[in-house]
């Protein structure tokens, strides 16, 4: 009886470990996978090519820019004065509403205002981003004219310095957190800017 059970049981296993594309049968005689120890230490102390090895990091990089951590100093340059560390690029967060005009960069067809139309209602827009307590979010679902921006408030998401337009980068940079721009113009139309932070 138990070794029907044991039988059973070993199919089932079997039929299973079958079924499944990792398992190995072995039988008498055959090699099996794993490799020769004494082969496999062999491999080991051979030196590895050099260009398979990899760069190790400093044991004291792993603290860097934790509180307290002590500053490594950078290594002098050729001119003998010390290397200045990398900082990592400004960014902002910011808003806008755009108001496009006829012959504006990437305005479609369907814009047939003239600049001085489009001025006009950005100046207006920007009057009502301005009042204290505004809902700039709100404004840029009904006025902005940017695909993207429509349905999300405007949202530009986080960039840094350098990324947009000149014409755009350096207001938005110079704003304060919470602020919102006067009329800013690119070579896409006007815009509205309030930066988040």
């Amino acid at each position: 009886m138990r070794n029907r059970g044991f039988s059973a049981a070993f199919v089932l296993a079997t039929w299973a470990c079958a079924s499944l594309s990792g398992c190995q049968f072995f039988t008498a005689g055959e090699k099996v996978s794993e490799p020769n120890p004494v082969e496999a230490r062999k491999a080991q102390a051979q030196p590895a090519p050099a260009e398979a090895k990899r760069p190790t990091m400093p044991a004291d990089a792993v603290h860097a820019g934790l509180p307290g951590a002590k500053a490594k100093e950078a290594a002098p340059t050729p001119s003998g004065q010390p290397a200045q560390p990398a900082t990592p690029p400004e960014t902002a967060t910011a808003s806008h509403i755009l108001i496009r005009y006829a012959g504006a960069l990437r305005t479609t067809a369907e814009v047939t205002r003239t600049k001085d139309d489009a001025r006009k209602l950005a100046e207006l827009v920007a009057r009502k981003a301005k009042v204290r307590g505004a809902d700039f979010q709100k404004l840029a679902n009904e006025y902005t004219e940017d695909p993207s921006g429509k349905g999300t408030g405007g949202k530009l998401g986080t960039f840094p310095r350098g990324r947009m337009v000149p014409e755009f980068d350096q207001p938005v940079f110079a704003l304060k957190p919470g602020d919102v721009s006067g009329l800013v113009e690119t070579p896409f139309g006007f815009h509205i800017i309030k930066r988040e932070n």
